[in-house]
């Protein structure tokens, strides 16, 4: 079916970025088939822009056309496009993604066209790195309208959060679904890198432990982890804001304790030991080379033989990648 629309009449060796500029600011209408001559491309515009070409009236024929991919949109030089992120993470209205330095200063231009193809997110930020204080990631707002607070589902499960302040993965859900499922009823948990409390209110919800000890040095997620807890309908999670080695010693022994600090978990590996039940379970994460996996299964062994306790491993798995010869490793850990 044809229908009449204004249109920009652009030089041929132009249209391209002029496009990837109508998408992004949604002025392309994406609904009609571009038309051209030998000379100009007629782009079917649903609002009058000065973009320095001429304006003019024609016939178009309609299509359904959806564009999914935000790098179709963007606005950035072409010898930068292999450099364009090819995934991020969207957590409710907020969308944070890892840009490389190529195009970082395009980070406007790639906040926008992601908004223009993922209509529900309002805030884009760039993933900036980890924060070394609360051992968080570090995120900055590029686009939108700033708004960073979210609500985030999972499994049933309601987590409020605010993505600058705290730390908070989607991509580990099923991966906190699997340890859920191996806790026994009446089980001591401790939780060593709590956050907003993910694995914590998933096992105190689904399982029947005697209690899970949250434990996280960043007052910003000991708050959220107890607005989670009401907002979860649990009692049997218990909140400790402090330092994880000093607290872990007053708490009672655990079953099962949870590691989930992939960047520095084995700095805490000792203590958690002292912390656990002879028999007892460890869920250790850390990032490493691929190919350095059997070496620091050894190193984490040596380790517990230091504290007198031998290690058997029930499971490991390489949870997500992290970058092209690097990953973030799950390992199960049984002590005796």
């Amino acid at each position: 079916m044809d229908m009449e629309s204004i249109c920009l009449v652009v030089p041929k060796k132009k249209t391209e970025p002029v496009r990837r500029r109508l998408l992004e600011k949604g002025m392309l209408r994406t609904n009609l088939q571009v038309v051209s001559d030998s000379k100009s491309v007629f782009l079917p515009v649903n609002q009058r822009v000065d973009l320095g070409y001429p304006i003019e009236t024609r016939e178009f024929t309609e299509v359904d056309a959806q564009i999914n991919d935000y790098r179709q949109l963007v606005d950035v030089p072409d010898s930068l496009r292999p450099f364009l992120p090819s995934s991020y993470d969207v957590l409710g209205s907020v969308a944070i993604v890892k840009m490389s330095d190529e195009v970082l200063p395009h980070a406007k231009h790639i906040g926008n066209a992601i908004m223009a193809v993922q209509k529900s997110v309002k805030t884009v930020c760039v993933d900036e790195g980890v924060k070394e204080e609360y051992r968080t990631r570090q995120v900055r707002v590029v686009a939108g309208d700033g708004s960073t607070e979210i609500t985030h589902k999972e499994y049933g499960l309601t987590f409020k959060l605010d993505v600058v302040k705290v730390f908070f993965s989607p991509r580990l859900a099923t991966e906190r679904d699997a340890v859920a499922k191996q806790v026994l009823p009446g089980e001591v948990i401790i939780d060593m890198f709590a956050g907003i409390g993910p694995f914590s209110i998933m096992i105190a919800k689904t399982r029947l432990p005697k209690v899970v000890h949250a434990i996280d040095t960043n007052p910003d997620a000991i708050q959220y982890l107890k607005e989670n807890i009401a907002l979860n309908k649990v009692s049997n999670v218990n909140p400790v804001l402090g330092d994880a080695r000093k607290v872990i010693k007053d708490l009672e022994k655990a079953d099962r304790i949870i590691m989930n600090l992939p960047h520095s978990a084995r700095e805490f590996l000792l203590d958690a030991l002292d912390a656990l039940k002879p028999g007892g379970v460890i869920h250790f994460y850390e990032i490493m080379e691929d190919d350095e996996l059997e070496n620091r299964f050894h190193a984490l062994a040596d380790m517990a033989v230091s504290k007198g306790r031998v290690m058997t491993e029930l499971s490991r798995r390489k949870v997500k990648s992290y970058s092209p010869t690097m990953g973030f490793y799950g390992f199960d850990l049984k002590f005796f």
